[in-house]
This record gives C-alpha cells, structure tokens and sequence, in this order.
C-alpha cells in the first residue's frame, strides 16, 4: 500500500474524530525564514527587491493562517539588524559589513505585526563561521574578535562556550535585540557543543574545576541560557525565550547514540524545569515510523510533550526531506494529539505554495497562552455592532475593551462567527486574528448558509491571555431573507441567480415538518449527481446553502430535494 494512504487509514482508525477548527483552541504555527547561505534569502543584493521579497513573505504566511515567523537574525557571526556589535551580513550586499540602507529586521516586524503575525530573532549562538575566512570590517566579525578561541568543526567555526567572555559577549550581543527591537521573542539555535570531540583541553584546566568535563560542559551552556533568559525578563517580562535543541534529547549516554544531552551538553528540558525558557522547538526532522531506521516522530514528539514541565513544546517539521513533507496533514495530527502546541517548518522555502497542509490550516489560530509570565487577562471589547453593508459583506465594529486590571496593553483581537446565537462556544469559528491597532473588520460570506449571523469579540494580551467576549452582533444577510420570503408554508425549494460566476448562488428549502433530507445537484443530460448540498435529519424551518457557480462547469443542471416523502426539482443554467 502507498505510504500516505497507509497512514490516511491508520489515522482515520486510531483517531475516527478528526480535529474541527472551532474546536482545535490555540496553536502556534510557525516557520523558519532561514538567512545563512541565502537560503530563503532574495537572490539579489538589491534593497527594492529584498524588501518586496520580505513583504511577500508576509502576505503568503497570513494568507496561509501562520501566525509565527522565526526570522534568522544572527546567521553566522553577522547581522540582519543594525549592531554595534557585529557586521551587516554579506548577503545583504555582497560585501560583508556594508550595510544595506534599509533595516531588515525592523522592516518585517513592522510588517508582520500589521498582519497580526509574531516575530521571534533566530539567533545561531555559538557556531560564529561558516566555510572560509572572513574579511576586516568593523564591527570586528566575531570570528576575529576571539579568534584565539575559534575552534574548527568540519569547516565551520565556533567559539569556545567554556570561556567566560565568549559567554559574555554573547549575552550582550542578544541583549542589543531586545534593546532595541519590538521583537515578540528570542529562539536560539547552535546553542550546544559541536560535539564530544571538542577540543577544549586548556579551557578545562582553566576553568574546570573539580567538575566532570561533561558536567561542566552542560554547565556552561546553562549558564549562558540563565544569564539571557534573567536579562531578557528583567528587560521585556513580555518577551518569550525559547530555543530549537536536537531533535533527540538524551539518547544512550555510554555509546555513541545520538543525542542531545549526552553527545552535545544541551539540557533543554532542564531549562524549561528551571523556569530558564518559555519554549522549546525541538528538530524532530523525520517521518512517521521511519522505515530507514531513523527516529519516530511520532514517538518524539509524544517525548518532548511529556518534558515539558508545563511550558510550550511546538514540534520542528522537517518540510526539506521529501519523505516528511509528503505526510505533513499526518504529522501535523500526530503532534497535535501528543499534546504538543503548535508546529514550525524548516524551511520557507519548502512550504511557499503552501498546498500540503491538508486543510488542517483552514482556519486561523491564536496563539497559546503563557500563564506564568501572565495569567490576567484582558477586559472585553464593547459595542460591537455588524451591518451588511453589500451583498454579502457584513461589516463588524467595535470598541477597545476597558484597561485590564493589571495595566497590560492589547496585542491582539480574535473575531468569532456563528450561524448560532454564540451560546455555545463550540458552535463558533474564529474568523479572523487582527492587530490591536483593528477594530472594525469587513466579512465577506463566500456561500452563505444560514438566514442570519452572529459575531462576537474578544481581546488578547502580550502573553496571548484571552479575555472575554463582547455582546454578540447579529445580522440578517437580505439575500437570503429575500429568498426566504419566497418560500411557500410547505415544504419548498427556490434559488437567488449568482451575481457574477464567482458569486455564490443562494440555494433556499423550507421543510413543512422534522424530514430526513438529502439536496443534490445533478449534470441533466446523464442524471449523474456531482454535489450533495445537505445531508440527515433536520427540523421544521427553513435553511440556506451557498452553491458556487465556478465549481462546476457550464451546462444544464437539476437540483432535487428529497424530503420525507416529498421531492422536489429545479433546473439550473451554469454559464
């Protein structure tokens, strides 16, 4: 059997209840925009065509219902930002250190905020150097400025992390970003040993004490991350540190097993355990019980939610290995029934048609809440108020909610629609996540299929705490009120003639009495059914289904009501 549809039926028998959207609650969606070596970067040194490039990438992503860019900040020693610190980065310009006369950085925070999309500096810590030497610039590339402790690993260069000063700088390096950049978080990668074979005798004499080398190794990435993680909530308590560790955590600590803790000093569990990180996103970059005798996602991810001593683990997608990105709707159900809160890819580049998420993205998300570094939420908006101010377009309205009581800002709204009175908040869809600086909305029903709408609101804060809903704002859509108008007291069927092809034909029945239904569209000129429009049992009253015209191709078609033992016919033009 074909791999995909193999795990498509093993899905549907291990879990029959699929995850609808209005009740999947927050998730973070994620993907790393990746800068070292150019790989998601534009393959032009021109400022006009980076900046449309970033933009883009910014329209794609909301469009696609992400609301997480993980923007590599700080690649290989050099910056995307304006440092004190360090050089511009040479692919920027083609030149190392020359600026590029714009701010990349700041440039797709303004961008991503305005969308409502987070923004977390992808900052690689302590591998410093790729292939190659690098030139004089000033800033001095780190690579220079400590280059009695460089050491070369298959070709690159890192610094030494058992070195106090390396440690420091590197501290200070990322403390400039919060300084100066409205970032929404820090996600550190490379943060880690190359490896067990690290030559760090003279550091270990100097600095090692009476501790076991792999201890103290352990120990002085720790350091680092406490130091940061205290210094990035003494500046912003707001922001959320995380970091993206090797995709294993402990492996075997006697042989040669790869693993996280054992063979690279990352002890990313403890730091959540010490309260030292927010979040992780572990590299879990392999398929579903791998046939190549590789890692098991699934098992993975199930491992990491269960060491996440109550913080956030999102599960890092391999989407540049053939095999994962085919099965992606698969490991996106599977991580999300380990318990893990959201999902991040590697790469931009390979998710930019954005067509293999399988509809698990149909919806937008919020964002999960972090209830340790803030658990009072905000206040409701208030006198939201809906108008149909076209054909189908319903425009929403509302006001900022009171200042909650602990003084935190809005960050965001999530608008919620329902063709319920919103009672029920099962029944309700999030229809659109907007930035604070939003309060109105314009919703275009595609294919009504309902006589009237409900909307409410809610506001979110910096730790995406989700406060109340406003009243709830009902409209009626008057096309179908029209359409209903027309219906006879018995069981009936009549239709609204689309607007244009891409508009949606309004399809209205009313039902004398409780009847099993079925509503079909059939091709006449072979009676052959190729939609069916309302299935099961319904009561008394009358319903709406859109039916798009370009659905379908042009010719003759019959809708047909079955209702109780009633049966009704209409034909249709399509042109």
């Amino acid at each position: 059997m074909n791999r995909v549809l193999f795990l498509s039926a093993l899905t549907l028998f291990l879990f029959p209840h699929s995850y609808s959207q209005s009740s999947l609650g927050a998730e973070l969606r994620g993907v790393w925009i990746t800068t070292a070596a150019g790989l998601d970067w534009p393959k032009s040194y021109d400022a006009v065509d980076q900046q449309s490039s970033l933009k883009e990438m910014v329209r794609k992503l909301k469009a696609a219902n992400f609301n997480t860019i993980f923007f590599q900040v700080r690649a290989r020693g050099d910056a995307y930002y304006r440092s004190t610190f360090e050089p511009w980065a040479e692919n920027l310009t083609g030149t190392l250190g020359k600026g590029p006369g714009y701010d990349p950085l700041q440039l797709l925070i303004d961008e991503a905020h305005a969308a409502g999309i987070e923004v977390h500096a992808w900052f690689n810590v302590f591998k410093v150097r790729g292939p190659g030497r690098v030139m004089n610039t000033y800033p001095l590339h780190p690579a220079i400025r400590f280059s009695p402790h460089l050491v070369e690993v298959d070709g690159e260069g890192w610094l030494d992390p058992g070195i106090p000063a390396i440690r420091a700088y590197s501290v200070r390096v990322a403390t400039e970003i919060i300084r100066q950049y409205g970032v929404d978080g820090l996600m550190f990668d490379f943060l880690r040993y190359p490896g067990r074979e690290f030559p760090d005798d003279d550091t270990y004499h100097r600095y090692g004490g009476k501790q076991n080398r792999d201890d103290w190794r352990r120990s002085n990435i720790d350091m680092f991350v406490s130091a940061i993680y205290d210094s990035a909530r003494a500046l912003k308590p707001m922001l959320k540190v995380g970091s993206a560790p090797i995709g294993i955590y402990d492996g075997d600590p006697d042989g040669d097993a790869f693993g996280a803790y054992y063979s690279y000093y990352q002890d990313s569990q403890g730091w959540l355990a010490k309260g030292k990180h927010d979040y992780l996103v572990p590299q879990i970059y392999w398929d579903i019980g791998s046939t190549k005798g590789d890692p098991d996602f699934a098992t993975l991810a199930r491992k990491w939610q269960l060491g996440s001593h109550g913080r956030h683990v999102y599960t890092g997608i391999g989407a540049y290995k053939t095999n994962v990105l085919r099965e992606i709707p698969f490991e996106i159900d599977t991580a999300r029934r380990a318990g893990t809160l959201g999902q991040v890819y590697f790469r931009y580049e390979n998710i930019q048609t954005f067509d293999m998420f399988g509809g698990r993205y149909e919806r937008p998300a919020i964002l999960p809440a972090m209830a340790w570094k803030d658990s009072v939420p905000p206040n409701a908006p208030r006198a939201l108020a809906a108008t149909e101010v076209n054909t189908n377009i319903l425009h929403l309205e509302w006001l900022p909610p009171l200042p909650a009581r602990d003084g935190d800002s809005i960050k965001s709204y999530s608008l919620y629609r329902s063709t319920s009175s919103l009672s029920d908040p099962r029944t309700r869809v999030l229809t659109a996540v907007l930035p604070a600086a939003a309060t109105f909305y314009v919703d275009t029903i595609a294919a009504p299929t309902s006589l009237r709408y409900y909307y409410t609101v809610s506001a979110l804060d910096p730790a995406s705490n989700e406060g109340p809903p406003s009243n709830v704002a009902g409209t009626v859509v008057r096309e179908a009120l029209d359409l209903k108008g027309r219906l006879a007291r018995i069981t009936s069927l009549t239709t609204s003639l689309p607007h244009t092809p891409k508009s949606p034909m309004l399809v209205s029945y009313r039902l004398a009495d409780r009847s099993a239904v079925l509503l079909r569209l059939f091709r006449q000129r072979d009676n052959t059914p190729v939609a069916v429009l309302a299935e099961g049992i319904k009561d008394q009253g009358t319903y709406i289904v859109g039916l798009m015209q370009n659905s379908f191709g042009p010719g003759r078609y019959v809708l047909r009501l079955e209702a109780g033992s009633t049966e009704l016919e209409q034909p249709i033009d399509f042109r």
